[in-house]
């Protein structure tokens, strides 16, 4: 049975609504990083890797954000459709516009080439929900801190979208929606999600763009989730984010710094 692992420091945004769409579809999640200080996406990458180097090389993992993923399945699902892919490492994809394209480009495309092109649209890794095998997901995570040299404070993002355009280490994006569905907001105010591309059938959704029923939602960068859990039958308690404005208010914060950052050149 796939291993669902998630990295979170302490209670904040929809914290409840993941655990109790674990609870619908009996998944047990491993949560890590509790109680500690958060540092940075290289030290959460590492951190999965002390965890998973301690399983079966065969066990599928499912690392997702704790705080604002909904499962739509049980592991079952994910397990059969993770097994028929050829690629070892699948990430989530992103749909976005020319907007929070021209950002996510900047901010996180550091290779000097454009990204492919896909069928649907959804061209944009998306590292809050990964899937592999534990073997090769410590075997990646190794090579990102030894070639890559990977810091506590580096961006998955960044080195997960460079090797994903230079086609290295068989990693692929979820570009049907097949397993994962990542959502952005409408608008940068109301942060409303943007469900252009979903239909909603009890509880389940179906990606227009592909035809298919993704197993979890991915709903980024503070995106509000109301309408989404309302639609899937989640009780309002559980739709109200915590510490809402505080998580925008650093999110903005860490996104605007890195604009001013100088960009890391990765050599290998």
């Amino acid at each position: 049975m796939p291993k669902v692992i998630a990295f979170g420091t302490e209670k904040q945004a929809y914290f409840d609504l993941f655990i109790e769409s674990c609870e619908r579809h009996s998944i047990e999640p491993v949560i890590l990083g509790w109680n500690e200080k958060w540092i940075g996406y290289g030290k959460r990458l590492i951190a999965i890797r002390d965890y998973i180097k301690n399983l079966p090389e065969k066990e599928i993992v499912i690392v997702v954000d704790p705080y604002d993923v909904i499962f739509l399945s049980g592991l079952d699902e994910i397990e059969y459709k993770f097994n028929k892919l050829s690629c070892a490492f699948l990430c989530g994809a992103l749909k976005l516009g020319k907007l929070t394209g021209a950002i996510y480009n900047y901010e996180f495309n550091i290779s000097g080439k454009k990204l492919p092109q896909t069928p649907t649209n959804y061209n944009f890794v998306n590292t809050g929900t990964w899937i592999s095998r534990a073997g090769f997901a410590q075997y990646l995570i190794d090579e990102l801190a030894d070639k890559f040299h990977m810091t506590d404070i580096s961006l998955d993002q960044q080195l997960l979208t460079y090797i994903y355009i230079h086609k290295l280490y068989n990693v692929d994006i979820d570009w049907k929606c097949e397993i994962f569905h990542n959502l952005l907001f409408k608008d940068f105010i109301t942060r409303r999600a943007d469900l252009k591309d979903l239909k909603f059938n009890d509880d389940r959704v179906t990606n227009i763009a592909s035809g298919l029923k993704p197993c979890m939602l991915h709903a980024s960068g503070n995106t509000r989730m109301k309408e989404i859990g309302l639609r899937l039958g989640y009780d309002k308690k559980m739709l109200v984010p915590e510490n809402h404005i505080s998580n925008i208010t650093k999110k903005t914060i860490f996104h605007v710094g890195q604009i001013f950052k100088s960009r890391p050149k990765i050599e290998i």
